[in-house]
């Protein structure tokens, strides 16, 4: 049996049974066994007068011990191996003890003479710096600057006045040409001279037209278009009187296109 009794001074021997006065069970010194036998009558003891020469000193036995709970050692307890009756885990704490309480000694004395100042103790800091967020771009209305009236151009009317003499003249040349060929029975020399009318009618539409006459003009430029759309009809079908009445019409607008140009200032 294990027992959790602390080093007993009772020596090892033969006692009576906790559980059983018939019975003895042996203690090892330390704590009870297993081991019981029948409880033996105690012999009577010998005469006090009995010489003790030669004989092993023997211990007085003592009452077995209680079979109670074994109380917890204090720690400053006496424990074997120990010659002052103090543990090493003791001592340790006694000696950590007075090396703290020395420290402390000494720093008091240490402010005490420094006249209490205090070193000012640097505290490391890790400045957290939070990203900024960029500003999104916000965009500016575009202000269209006010397109100012632009300048009339400025019309060289001498050129433009040429020019239109010019090409109405080469289509009473062509019309002239086509009186001809009708006399002479043709009919070749109508188609190009036809031809050559509708090239002076692109010529007359480029003309820079002086702001003079440009209300007038340019209903006569499709009034001259419309006559020699009729006059490229009638060479096709070739009759000579249908022909000759659509050149008279084409003739008609050339006359009015020149006297517009005369008056352009």
């Amino acid at each position: 049996m294990s027992s959790t009794t602390p080093p007993s001074v009772t020596p090892a021997g033969w006692y009576p049974d906790y559980a059983d006065p018939t019975q003895q069970r042996y203690w090892d010194g330390a704590a009870w066994t297993t081991h019981t036998a029948p409880a033996a009558v105690t012999p009577p003891q010998q005469a006090a007068t009995a010489p003790l020469v030669n004989q092993p000193l023997q211990l007085q036995k003592s009452a077995p011990p209680a079979f109670t709970a074994a109380p917890v050692p204090s720690p400053y307890a006496a424990q074997p191996g120990t010659a002052s009756g103090m543990s090493g885990k003791a001592k340790g704490w006694i000696i950590a003890g007075a090396v703290v309480g020395s420290l402390l000694l000494v720093g008091g004395v240490s402010n005490a003479i420094n006249g209490g100042r205090t070193e000012p103790v640097a505290i490391a800091q890790t400045a957290t710096q939070t990203p900024t967020a960029t500003p999104t771009p916000v965009p500016t209305a575009t202000v269209e600057p006010i397109a100012e009236p632009a300048a009339p151009a400025v019309v060289d009317v001498a050129a433009f006045q040429a020019g239109a003499s010019k090409h109405t003249a080469d289509i009473d040349k062509d019309l002239d040409d086509m009186v001809t060929t009708m006399a002479e029975g043709g009919t070749w020399r109508l188609i190009s001279n036809t031809a050559e009318i509708s090239f002076n009618l692109g010529q007359l539409e480029s003309l820079d037209v002086p702001a003079s006459i440009a209300a007038e003009w340019a209903p006569a430029l499709v009034g001259l278009q419309t006559n020699l759309d009729t006059l490229t009809t009638a060479v096709s079908g070739g009759d000579p009187a249908t022909i000759q009445g659509a050149m008279d019409g084409v003739r008609a607008s050339a006359a009015v296109l020149r006297d517009i140009g005369t008056r352009a200032v």
